[in-house]
């Protein structure tokens, strides 16, 4: 027991030789973990932190290829399946343009027909259907020239067309173009011995003109020309002369 106690020297602990170098080395383990913790920073250890980088690098990479995978499989999924829907979209939209070609030229061949050049007509030999291809001239006024041209016995001039109800200035300069006067012969009066009713038809006479006509030639003879004739009617429309026989 007295040799195991440790010896006091003035308050302190006495120690062996053995003990005083166990002590220091201690101490310097301690001073060198110290050493190291706070100079850890400074301390470069060039194959340890390429590994750690390699085995980074490697980390990283792994995570890029399942990415890449993952993308692949979502890629391959929309391409497999919508196929049918793409070439669908794809035939339907040839088969929109084909029906829109077909729709355009089979429009373009219904409106041909409104397309056809306008003819030439002499007014004096178109019937009523035929006046109707005339620019502006529907069936009530292409009825109502043939009609009065009847009436007349054809026209001997353009400005005759005014005559017509409905006429005006710019149908007329629409038509113009188009219609020509042709040598159709006029059918003429004979005023001499046409009766009462066919002088009264003819549009440039009226009922008392026709009558005075009729008591002339029934009481005092013929009517023998157009000076006799306009002075029993007075004031008459010039175009008269054209119409007359006797």
């Amino acid at each position: 027991m007295k040799k195991s106690q440790k010896k006091v020297n003035n308050g302190l602990i006495v120690m062996s030789k053995g003990e005083r170098a166990g002590v220091i080395s201690l101490l310097s383990v301690i001073a060198f973990l110290l050493a190291f913790s706070v100079f850890r920073p400074a301390i470069r250890w060039p194959k340890s932190e390429q590994a750690f980088h390699n085995l980074d690098s490697m980390i990283a990479l792994q995570e890029q290829a399942a990415k890449l995978e993952e993308e692949r499989i979502v890629k391959d999924a929309v391409v497999t399946e919508p196929p049918v829907a793409k070439s669908t979209s794809k035939e339907k939209t040839t088969k929109t343009t084909k029906t829109t070609k077909t729709t355009g030229e089979h429009s373009q061949a219904t409106t041909a027909p409104e397309r056809k050049a306008i003819p030439i007509l002499d007014i004096n030999k178109a019937d009523s259907l035929a006046l109707v291809a005339l620019p502006q001239i529907g069936e009530v006024m292409a009825s109502r020239i043939h009609r009065y041209r009847e009436r007349l016995g054809g026209f001997v001039s353009f400005e005759q067309l005014f005559e017509v109800k409905g006429m005006d200035s710019a149908r007329y300069a629409t038509i113009k173009p188009y219609i020509v006067l042709g040598d159709k012969e006029i059918r003429l009066l004979d005023i001499n011995r046409d009766e009462f009713k066919t002088l009264l038809r003819h549009p440039y006479l009226e009922y008392d003109q026709v009558k005075t006509i009729v008591n002339h030639r029934e009481r005092k003879g013929l009517i023998k020309n157009w000076e006799q004739l306009q002075g029993l009617l007075g004031e008459v429309n010039p175009l008269l002369e054209r119409y007359v026989s006797y």
